[in-house]
C-alpha cells in the first residue's frame, strides 16, 4: 500500500480532511490537528487526541520538520485540555505498533484530562470507554480552542 493509499483511507487523515465528522476538528495547522477523541472513559470526558497532518502510521516516522510544531500543538492542547475540563491534569500518551497498544496506524497522542481519584488506569477499550455522540465531539473541539493561549481557532492550512 502507498503512502497515498493509507492517507486516503486513514480515519485520521480522512477526519483531519473533514471527510468523516465536519466540525470536529478544533485546530489545524500545516504540521498538526487536535479533535476529541471518539471513544471516552465516563471520568475523563474531555480526551483529545493530536495527529501530525501529513499521514504517517508511527511516532518513528515523524519528520524533523513536523516533530517540533506536533510537539508545541501537544502541549498547548494539553494545557486547553486541563482548562477546558477544570482538570487536576492531564496524562499524555503514545503508543507505536499493535504490540504498544497502537489501534489506529496513524502517528498521534492521546490528552487525557485527569482528576483526583479518577482511577484511571489506561486507554484500554474494554474499561468501560464510551463512543461520544458527534454533537458533543464538536462542542468540546470549539471549547478547546476558545481557550486562551490553550489552541488556536481551526485553520484550514
Amino acid at each position: 500500500m502507498t503512502l497515498e493509499d493509507a492517507a486516503a483511507s486513514c480515519v485520521f487523515c480522512r477526519t483531519v480532511r473533514g471527510e468523516l465528522t465536519p466540525g470536529v476538528v478544533a485546530f489545524r495547522d500545516s504540521h498538526a490537528a487536535v479533535f476529541p477523541s471518539r471513544d471516552q472513559q465516563p471520568p475523563n470526558q474531555g480526551h483529545m487526541l493530536v495527529v501530525p497532518v501529513r499521514h504517517v502510521a508511527q511516532i518513528y516516522d515523524v519528520d524533523r520538520d513536523a516533530a517540533g510544531p506536533l510537539m508545541t500543538t501537544l502541549t498547548r492542547a494539553a494545557a486547553a485540555v486541563k482548562a477546558v475540563c477544570s482538570a487536576d491534569g492531564v496524562s499524555i500518551r503514545q503508543n507505536n505498533g499493535r504490540h504498544g497498544g497502537q489501534h489506529v496506524f496513524h502517528a498521534h497522542f492521546h490528552g487525557v484530562p485527569r482528576f483526583a481519584g479518577d482511577a484511571f488506569v489506561g486507554l484500554d477499550r474494554s474499561l468501560g470507554a464510551v463512543e461520544v455522540p458527534l454533537e458533543k465531539r464538536i462542542i468540546q473541539a470549539r471549547a478547546l480552542a476558545e481557550v486562551p493561549g490553550g489552541s488556536a481557532p481551526h485553520d484550514a492550512g
